[in-house]
Parts: structure tokens; C-alpha cells; sequence
């Protein structure tokens, strides 16, 4: 390892870090939208039995089917949403990991008085600097195939929230309805 390799692979590491700082960003705020387009769906499916219980009707068979269709819809398409961005954020904080490592033991070797050559860190931050954009192109190209499938999803995401425009249930009649979708599950009548 010599002092130009040194310097160069400090100042690749630290861009790559940024990059990574960003992606990560982006990943938490990926996974807060996706949690809250999830409680809106969740949201829109209870409203309607809401409506019918406010109005002092019974929710027809139909109607408890289809919120308990959504309701459960909800729920895995959280899971779902939810293991890809995890998937990429671990990718980026083990690749953030491994580059902090190598800029921390980069630092160290240039303090030394009188470093030598030190081929294992050579080899070492080669690896993690070669890595840290092959992993960001899998990134990328994952990000750009799941784009293709989430297309869909918010087509139907956007009719949804048209329909919704606010859930205020306080909280007897929210105990109302998930009781009328117990019973309903509790039946069999799915």
C-alpha cells in the first residue's frame, strides 16, 4: 500500500459513503411511505363498515367480505413492500460497514511513523471500494424491477385514497366493526 493508493481510496470511500448515507435515506423513507399507504387501505376498508354501522344498518355480507378481502390484502402487501427495501438497506449497511472499517484502518495505517507496504490492507480496501458499486448497480437494478410490479399496486393505492378521504372512527365503533369482521372470519363465510 502506498501513500497515493491511500489517499485515492479515502476519497473513493468517503463518496461511496455518501452514496450509501443517501440510499439509506432513501430506504427509511421508502419503508414509512409504504407502512402508511398500507393503514390507509386498512383505513378505507374499515370506513365502510363504519358507514353502515353510523347508519345503524347491518354491513351486508358483500361489504364484510370485500373489507376483510382488503384487510388482509393490507397486510401482506405490507410484509411484501416491506422485505425489499430491508433486503437493499442491508445490503448498504453492511457495504457501510465494511468501507468504514477500511477508511478507519486506511487513517491508521498513514498515521503510523514509518508504515510499510501492508499488502492485507491493500487487498482489503480494494475488495470493499470494487464491491461497494457492484452492490450499488444490484441496487439499482433491483430498485428498477420492483418498480415495474409497484406500478400496478399504486394505480389501485391512488383509487383507493380517492375514496378515502378521512377515517375518524372513535373508539366504539371501531370496536364495532373489527367485531362484525371477526364474526364474519369467525363464520367462514370467506
Amino acid at each position: 500500500m502506498t501513500d497515493n493508493y491511500a489517499a485515492i481510496v479515502m476519497s473513493v470511500d468517503a463518496g461511496l459513503l455518501v452514496v450509501g448515507a443517501v440510499q439509506s435515506h432513501g430506504t427509511i423513507n421508502t419503508v414509512r411511505e409504504r407502512i402508511r399507504a398500507v393503514n390507509q387501505r386498512h383505513a378505507a376498508a374499515v370506513s365502510v363498515l363504519a358507514d353502515r354501522l353510523r347508519a345503524g344498518e347491518e354491513p351486508t355480507n358483500a361489504e364484510l367480505c370485500r373489507a376483510h378481502d382488503v384487510s388482509r390484502k393490507a397486510t401482506g402487501d405490507l410484509r411484501r413492500r416491506f422485505e425489499r427495501p430491508a433486503t437493499v438497506g442491508l445490503m448498504w449497511v453492511i457495504m457501510s460497514f465494511w468501507l468504514v472499517v477500511s477508511v478507519i484502518a486506511t487513517l491508521w495505517w498513514s498515521a503510523m511513523e514509518g508504515h510499510g507496504q501492508a499488502p492485507w490492507l491493500a487487498e482489503g480496501t480494494l475488495a470493499a471500494t470494487a464491491l461497494a458499486p457492484l452492490v450499488l448497480l444490484a441496487e439499482t437494478i433491483l430498485r428498477f424491477c420492483w418498480a415495474g410490479e409497484a406500478a400496478t399496486d399504486d394505480l389501485a393505492q391512488e383509487q383507493l385514497q380517492r375514496q378515502v378521504a378521512a377515517v375518524d372512527l372513535d373508539a366504539e365503533l371501531y370496536h364495532r366493526v373489527r367485531q362484525r369482521l371477526d364474526e364474519f372470519t369467525r363464520d367462514g363465510r370467506r
